[in-house]
């Protein structure tokens, strides 16, 4: 299991955010993204979920162990959190949980995840009521009722207290442990030992500095 970055520019509009940038995550690595808004941080998020072409270079997903699955079935292995939650506003907190677990074929019960996710007295309030912090522990959810090899988080922690955050990071490093990818973007330190740090910077200075763990070319 693999993601594979080589040579990677992208654009957003007439912007070039990113050039020339390669690296590569194996099981149990995770990625962290940092700079300041606007330097793409998103944009590479998004492109390597496929919802945004390369200017140039490529993306390589092998996150199946059959290695005839099409790009459409790596997608389907990916865990994509953005800025928007993704819920549905008019059912409840328990009928987003039940359709999320009908629609990806998982039997994992509620019940806990309901509970550790601090979802227990909502259950039944549509998910229009929630708060944003409610909102983002609705979305979170996923996480823990269905099992997906690579977690693409941006700002995962927006909107939550101390005692959510943590439990983002809990999962996050049990996911690490179970042998997943993690690629996520964030202002807010994260409890997660990341295996690389790349730092992007605004074109037409240096682009990117990393960690010691990995030199990128």
């Amino acid at each position: 299991m693999a993601v594979k970055i080589e040579h990677l520019s992208l654009k957003r509009g007439n912007r070039l955010l990113i050039k020339d940038l390669s690296v590569s995550l194996e099981k149990s690595e995770s990625l962290l993204l940092t700079g300041p808004n606007g330097v793409g941080k998103t944009t590479l998020i998004r492109s390597i979920a496929g919802f945004i072409q390369p200017e140039a270079g490529s993306i390589t997903l092998n996150l199946a162990p059959d290695s005839t699955k099409t790009a459409s079935d790596q997608a389907e292995l990916i865990h994509y959190i953005g800025h928007k939650n993704g819920i549905r506003t008019s059912l409840t907190v328990l009928e987003n949980l039940e359709f999320w677990c009908e629609f990806y074929g998982s039997d994992q019960p509620l019940n806990p995840v309901i509970k550790s996710h601090n979802l227990s007295s909502l259950i039944h309030i549509p998910a229009g009521y929630l708060s944003a912090g409610q909102k983002r522990r609705l979305s979170l959810a996923k996480l823990a009722l269905i099992k997906k090899p690579l977690w693409l988080l941006d700002e995962p922690t927006v909107s939550l207290d101390e005692l959510s955050a943590k439990l983002v990071a809990d999962a996050a490093n049990q996911h690490l442990n179970a042998g997943g990818i993690l690629i996520a973007a964030t202002h807010i330190p994260l409890a997660i030992p990341f295996t690389r740090t790349i730092e992007l910077k605004n074109l037409g200075r240096d682009q990117f500095k990393t960690t010691e763990w990995e030199e990128l070319i």
